[in-house]
């Protein structure tokens, strides 16, 4: 797998760009639908906060997760995904949605989920099948593909830190998509072998109570912090004056 994840990062530039399906990108995919949003700006604001980050320690893999479903991870792992690759388009930069259960990258960016990493830790196809460059963009996708029996067991196969081995070689960046934390045993499982986890927590809805129990659950991951979602944005009067300029 470590050849051809190599490969995959040398060929990222070929890989046909019309990979999409009749879908529409996700409107709250902010980066792209409205980039000069101030909620674009947030996530802009977010990969800056991480590459601070990574000036102090080596982070290369970054995953998202959240307490329980319908917090927004998937949405702000794309977002965050998108914001690096326009940051650094020199940059070999990967999203991979290792949500087995409920993969929603592909949807959410409009694109097939006909194969992807349930197929690849399966066995049943290569590296070159599954990777796919979004538009015209450097950024790499791969999706969930089909949910297998047991993703728990997928997922905690000798394939998949075989898998992200392979990334970590033939990606500068890698962005992982994980499961809810509380649900599932998945998380907890995958946030050992990254670099930093952020935990994505929606306004006034995710109790206290529950992301605590989140961030125990993970059991001394190295969690980066959390990011709140669905707040609704106040402008600071410097913003509101600086606007009208």
């Amino acid at each position: 797998m470590d050849q051809t994840m190599e490969r995959a990062g040398n060929f990222l530039p070929r890989v046909d760009d019309n990979a999409t399906s009749g879908n529409v990108v996700d409107r709250r995919v902010v980066t792209l639908t409205a980039p000069a949003s101030a909620a674009a700006e947030q996530y802009r604001s977010l990969y800056y906060r991480l590459e601070r980050m990574r000036e102090l320690r080596p982070m290369k893999v970054v995953a998202l997760t959240s307490a329980m479903p319908g917090e927004g991870k998937t949405v702000t792992s794309v977002n965050l995904a998108l914001a690096a690759a326009r940051a650094n388009p020199e940059r070999r930069i990967l999203l991979v949605d290792a949500d087995l259960r409920r993969g929603g990258v592909a949807a959410t960016l409009g694109m097939r989920n006909k194969t992807g990493l349930a197929e690849l830790l399966g066995g049943d196809c290569e590296v070159r099948d599954v990777v796919r460059r979004f538009n015209s963009t450097r950024l790499a996708i791969i999706p969930a593909g089909a949910t297998p029996e047991e993703p728990t067991q997928v997922l905690a196969s000798a394939r998949m830190k075989q898998f992200l081995k392979a990334v970590r070689e033939g990606f500068d960046e890698v962005y992982v998509d994980l499961p809810p934390t509380l649900p599932f045993a998945d998380a907890a499982i995958l946030s050992h072998q990254v670099d930093g986890v952020l935990m994505v927590i929606r306004a006034n809805v995710t109790p206290g109570k529950s992301v605590h129990q989140a961030v125990e659950s993970l059991g001394g991951a190295p969690i980066l912090g959390c990011v709140l979602n669905g707040a609704e944005l106040q402008a600071t009067p410097y913003l509101k004056n600086y606007e009208k300029k």
